[in-house]
């Protein structure tokens, strides 16, 4: 992943709404026995990539939460950590329930 978006017209609260996520997606995944998770924000999205225990590597990606709400990701296979086309589109819900059963294949 590349750098964090650096401006300074970013607030503090997408800020912290980063690091909150970035800490629960993380465990969700660390759970579903997921990997290798590298996230990173923009002016008020984030993105990342992990790997799946199959060894699928998955992108995901949220819009930015200022226009579009924040109650789904964007996820699909990849071939690298910097394929950023890679498969098809799906999506699923940002809750826990539905980041613990999303099918990781």
């Amino acid at each position: 992943m590349g750098k964090n978006y650096s401006g300074s017209d970013l607030g503090s609260d997408f800020k912290s709404f980063f690091r909150k996520e970035k800490n629960r997606i993380s465990k969700v995944l660390t759970q579903r026995g997921c990997t290798n998770l590298e996230m990173g924000y923009g002016f008020y999205y984030f993105s990342g990539f992990f790997t799946a225990p199959s060894g699928q590597i998955f992108y995901f990606s949220c819009s930015d939460v200022r226009h579009f709400g924040y109650n789904k990701l964007l996820i699909r296979t990849a071939k690298s950590y910097k394929d950023y086309t890679g498969g098809s589109n799906d999506y699923v819900g940002v809750d826990n329930d539905s980041l613990l059963n999303f099918r990781l294949s």
